[in-house]
């Protein structure tokens, strides 16, 4: 007759237990493989280069081969500038992950100086994407016989043919002073000014403005009109105030004037 061996608190002495309830639990020790038990291999050693090597090739896939190479670009948000001077400024043909969006966007910005901003994100496995945001352009300003897009900055954005922003104001140089892109040509103030004085000509006059031009600083202004004579404005001044004094002399002596009519001063008006 098999006997059954009496349970012995003692043979449990040194093992790992937990208190759960009012009973103690043992609990088996745990067993610490010298090989892996998966790949077979010896822990501590090959297993670490089995891991090193693996992310090592995947390091180089990600970083010099073909398969991660630039090959499409995309640009939106481009009406100014075109297609290939944005992508003149981009480096492409080489690895989508080592491509520096930093430097391309600061090089995009540099050649093009109508780009405002620009944003770039990486495609997966091989493509680019460029989102431009472009000046707006406000004035078309002509000296020398050239012509160039001015923004509410006064910066020159870019240079055109006249034709292509007919839509725009217009505002020629008396003093044909020479323009270079990407610098600022006259301050926001006098766009600012121009532009209402282009709004609410009409509605002060009722006359047509067929021009204006900048004579021998932006302080002045002259406007031009279908009736023959020139307003000279200040740029620095209300310019409501110096349309209220051009209608009261429209109204007062509008049969003596054949040449211009000169609002400048503050409480005087001169015509000729």
């Amino acid at each position: 007759m098999h006997i059954k061996e009496r349970y012995s608190y003692s043979k449990y002495r040194g093992k790992e237990s937990r208190q759960e309830n009012r009973a103690r639990i043992f609990v088996a020790p745990k067993v610490k493989f010298a090989r892996n038990p998966i790949l077979h291999f010896p822990a501590k050693f090959w297993g670490n280069i089995f891991i090193l090597l693996l992310i090592l090739v995947i390091l180089w896939v990600m970083l010099y081969s073909p398969y991660f190479r630039i090959r499409e670009v995309v640009i939106e948000g481009n009406t100014l500038v075109s297609n290939d001077e944005i992508i003149k400024s981009v480096q492409t043909g080489g690895n989508i992950f080592r491509f520096n969006i930093l430097e391309a966007k600061k090089a995009i910005m540099k050649n093009s100086p109508a780009i405002e901003d620009v944003a770039i994100y990486r495609g997966i496995p091989n493509a680019l994407k460029i989102v431009v945001l472009e000046r707006k352009p406000t004035v078309v300003w002509q000296t020398q016989d050239r012509y160039y897009l001015i923004d509410d900055a006064g910066i020159a954005d870019q240079e055109v043919v006249a034709a292509q922003s007919t839509e725009l104001l217009h505002i020629l140089d008396q003093k044909n002073l020479g323009v270079k892109v990407g610098n600022q040509i006259v301050s926001p103030s006098f766009i600012v000014f121009a532009k209402k004085i282009n709004e609410k000509f009409f509605e002060f006059t009722n006359i047509k403005v067929t021009g204006f031009q900048v004579p021998e600083t932006t302080f002045d202004l002259y406007v031009y009109t279908e009736a023959g004579f020139y307003v000279k404005f200040d740029t620095t001044r209300s310019d409501e105030k110096q349309l209220s004094d051009l209608k009261n002399i429209l109204i007062a002596y509008r049969d003596g004037i054949h040449e211009y009519v000169d609002v400048r001063i503050n409480g005087w008006a001169y015509y000729k």
